[in-house]
């Protein structure tokens, strides 16, 4: 996402406008009523929730859940090592800001900076925002919730987005390599709801509300590396982990009494045997194909519209055959998913800067080199003052 001016999306009402309406308005969540969350998600929102913790806990404790209990290998991985940057704003923090949703991007953005100052370091590889309300978590998963989400992403990405739709502004992250040269990464926004929780999107839950997360594999990827360049072994480690992610998919939510027709909501398809793999023949996916999987919703939409219904496994849902895995090993395939994803684009100093031109000077990436323990305890300090002066 290379805009540096802050472009207010064309929207009229204001995000905390959106959640009083929701929470005085929207029809409750009959099937929550009746079933309830899953444990993982209960335990994870008792601390979300309550006011006895403060922002820093109830973020220790989201990534904390993270790593348990989303079935994404790598970002559990990067949960684990805290690798994973977390914006986390309260309904009632949104509600006072004094300037409505100028306040809101404004916040999102001085997160969105000290994440891409940190992974400049490789500390960190993911940014996930966290929009907590205990009222959002029992409205049904409606066009009220979409619209929420909608306007969440848009003050994130600073552009218009529509229903199931991937956008050509990307979002990028940069690292500083051995040699002090620099490349930049793309990333994939997904969006996570606490209604997904044992329906058939399960895989797209998340405890507290809502939460957008933006993964740059290939950074992640040379984080941990201290090669030059990665290999064709590193990629596909990485593939074989991203079609376990895939088999990992929820096959059934607990206490359903029949089968869902759409779980799991994206598998894997079986390998023609004329079609050429990386992986070898030992692999326990091996007999699958490397190229694409499918799936009842395209995992590079940004909005996924089929999220967004009351049912817990609606009757018709859109099958979409041709989710593409080439990206992630496959540079005569894919050259530029690839190069953006993967490999990398070599950038200048320049490109780096102009991308953190809102950070205190105590971290500015020309003055300072790696980010201790206490710095980034300032950083935090910085962010929490942020917030209570727009309140």
């Amino acid at each position: 996402m290379e805009q540096h001016s802050l472009v207010m999306p064309n929207t009229k009402k204001h995000l905390a406008e959106l959640l009083l309406e929701s929470s005085l308005h929207g029809p409750a969540d009959r099937f929550r009523s009746r079933t309830g969350f899953s444990p993982d998600i209960e335990a994870a929102q008792a601390i979300l929730f309550s006011s006895k913790y403060d922002r820093q806990a109830k973020i220790r404790s989201y990534r904390s859940w993270l790593e348990s209990n989303q079935p994404c290998v790598f970002g559990r991985v990067a949960a684990k090592n805290k690798n994973v940057f977390i914006c986390l704003l309260e309904q009632n923090e949104i509600v006072q800001m004094k300037n409505g949703d100028r306040d809101v991007m404004d916040t999102i953005q001085d997160h969105r900076q000290v994440w891409k100052r940190l992974a400049l370091d490789g500390i960190a590889s993911s940014f996930v925002i966290l929009l907590v309300s205990s009222q959002l978590v029992r409205r049904e998963p409606d066009s009220a919730l979409k619209e929420i989400c909608r306007k969440v992403l848009e003050l994130y990405m600073q552009v218009e987005i529509a229903d199931d739709t991937f956008h050509t502004q990307r979002e990028y992250v940069f690292l500083r390599r051995l040699d002090n040269t620099f490349l930049k990464f793309s990333t994939l926004p997904n969006i996570f709801c606490a209604q997904g929780d044992r329906r058939w999107w399960h895989d797209h839950r998340t405890p507290g509300g809502l939460m957008i997360t933006s993964n740059a594999l290939g950074h992640f990827m040379y984080a941990r590396s201290t090669k030059p360049a990665l290999e064709v072994s590193d990629f596909t480690w990485a593939l074989e982990n991203a079609m376990r992610t895939i088999s990992n998919a929820q096959r059934q939510p607990s206490g359903a009494k029949t089968k869902f027709a759409h779980c799991p909501a994206t598998f894997l398809v079986k390998r023609e045997a004329s079609d050429p793999s990386p992986l070898k023949p030992t692999s326990q996916f091996a007999d699958f194909s490397p190229n694409h999987y499918e799936g009842y919703f395209n995992t590079d939409h940004l909005i996924p519209s089929a999220f967004f219904q009351k049912e817990r496994d609606p009757k018709d849902l859109k099958r979409y055959r041709d989710l593409s895995l080439q990206y992630i090993y496959d540079p005569v395939a894919d050259p530029k998913g690839h190069t953006e994803l993967m490999a990398g684009i070599p950038v200048t100093w320049y490109d780096v800067k102009r991308d953190m031109d809102r950070l205190p000077d105590f971290v500015d990436p020309e003055r300072t080199s790696k980010l201790d323990r206490s710095t980034r305890g300032r950083l935090a300090g910085w962010l929490e003052d942020r917030i209570l002066q727009r309140c």
